[in-house]
Parts: structure tokens; C-alpha cells; sequence
């Protein structure tokens, strides 16, 4: 195993087909209750995932479908040569093994999910469709991916940029019984720092689907390029069913680290 970037307690190396499962536990974890996720996934008030080890029939269904878009969505960016990385810790007991706590899905300057038919369903897109439906997919590949793209082009534009000579950050994530923890370093500086030393000198483009996680990148230098809000006056800040006050929608901002 090749070991990037280490600290007392934490490593981060390049995930391989074998490190699948394990990394779409990890981002499963993570995004059990994100806002933009139940409303790709079309999820139920009754359905939401709070806890993922939830006796409910109908969580454990939401559960499920977001654990395929995850394995998806890892499988595909391997497929395409993205870059997958794994921040692990030694296991617990002879210490031989490893724990991993820590992913990022990245896709390098002018990759995209463009692949054909076969190797999609091949890599489980047929099982986020059958879990979240016409519905769901109309939310990611209708709503949400072209005014992202949009307010990509503009702001790279105005740089005299090429918006596909950058990094794509899909997804970054701690599991959620790691955050804070492997000091001095915490698990999410470490991927950070690995990538940014793979990205250097190209821009790294994100969508932050909270609050949180917007601050968190703006301490990492992205600036916002723009915030959108999608399904006002049908979904809470959520990504759940509402109507009237509480129908706020949900915020989602693009941002880019310009210099690396």
C-alpha cells in the first residue's frame, strides 16, 4: 500500500476497486440526512434517515437507496480515471489492518460522467433509478446539473478560464464517529491537503449542500461562485416534502478554489 500523506494517526492513499464497499459505507454515513440527497432521492418525511441503524422498513429503504447512488457514484469516477482517496487509521486490536474514516471523490481536469449505457448500468445506475425514480433523476440531471454548470461557465468565463481545465470535487466526507478526531490533523485538512497537492496549479470546483460545509470549504480559500435554491414551496431546508412557510427549499452554492 503507498501511503501519501500521514500523521501520527491518519493516512490517506488512493482507494482501488476492492476499497468500493467499504468507501460507499463511509459516504453513506456521512450523507444519511443531507438536504440535496432526500431530495434527489424524492425521500418521505416518514422515510428520512436519521439513524442508520433504523428498524423502520421504509428508512431502511431510503438508507439503501442512497447506499447505491454512493456505490455509483464511486464505481463511475473510477470508471472515468477519477480519483478516489481514502483517509484510514490502523485498526483497532493487532494493528495490522485499517479503518477507513475519511473519502473524497474527485474527477480530474476534462473528465466526465459521459460513459456509455452498458458501463452505467454496469456500475449500478439501474439501481438508483429504480430507487429513486423518473423523479429523482429529473432533480439531478434537470434542476440541479445545469445551473450548476451554468454558474461555472460564467465564473470561470469572466477569469478567461476553461471551466473544464479544473478539478471536480464530488464529495468529501468524515465518518461521522471521526470528526475532530486524528489531531493534529483532523481527517477532512488531511484529504484536503492530499488533493490540493494532486490539483496543483489547476482550480478545484464544489457544491456545498449546507451551511456547514460551505464554511468549512471557504476556510480551505473557495470563494462562492453562486447559490441556488431548488424546490422552494414543495420541500423544508431538508430536502423534505412541506408546503407553505416551511417550503423554503434548499440552498446549494457553487464554489472554486482558484489557485492551488
Amino acid at each position: 500500500m503507498s501511503v501519501v500523506q500521514a500523521t501520527p494517526s491518519a493516512a490517506v492513499r488512493v482507494a482501488t476497486r476492492e476499497d468500493v464497499e467499504a468507501a460507499t459505507t463511509v459516504l453513506t454515513r456521512a450523507y444519511l440526512n443531507d438536504p440535496a440527497l432526500n431530495w434527489f432521492g424524492c425521500v418521505k418525511n416518514q422515510d428520512a434517515a436519521n439513524d442508520i441503524d433504523s428498524p423502520v422498513p421504509g428508512v431502511q429503504q431510503t438508507i439503501k437507496n442512497l447506499r447505491n447512488f454512493q456505490r455509483c457514484l464511486v464505481t463511475v469516477a473510477m470508471l472515468v480515471g477519477g480519483v478516489v482517496t481514502l483517509a484510514v487509521v490502523p485498526s483497532q486490536g493487532d494493528g495490522k489492518g485499517e479503518k477507513i474514516v475519511g473519502v473524497s471523490v474527485w474527477l480530474q481536469p476534462g473528465q466526465t460522467f459521459d460513459v456509455p449505457l452498458g458501463k452505467l448500468l454496469k456500475a449500478g445506475a439501474w439501481s438508483v433509478l429504480k430507487g429513486w425514480g423518473v423523479r429523482g433523476l429529473k432533480h439531478i440531471f434537470l434542476d440541479f446539473t445545469p445551473s450548476v454548470e451554468k454558474a461555472l461557465l460564467k465564473a470561470f468565463k469572466a477569469r478567461n478560464m476553461n471551466r473544464l481545465d479544473s478539478w471536480h470535487l464530488l464529495a468529501i466526507v468524515v465518518d461521522p464517529d471521526w470528526q475532530g478526531k486524528a489531531q493534529p490533523m483532523g481527517v477532512s485538512s488531511l484529504l484536503m491537503r492530499d488533493s490540493f497537492s494532486r490539483a496543483k496549479p489547476k482550480p478545484i470546483h464544489l457544491e456545498a449542500s449546507s451551511t456547514k460545509s460551505r464554511d468549512i470549504y471557504a476556510h480551505f480559500g473557495f470563494e462562492i461562485n453562486n447559490e441556488h435554491i431548488f424546490g422552494k414551496g414543495r420541500i423544508d431546508c431538508r430536502g423534505l416534502p412541506a408546503k407553505g412557510a416551511e417550503a423554503t427549499g434548499i440552498s446549494e452554492w457553487v464554489m472554486t478554489k482558484w489557485e492551488t
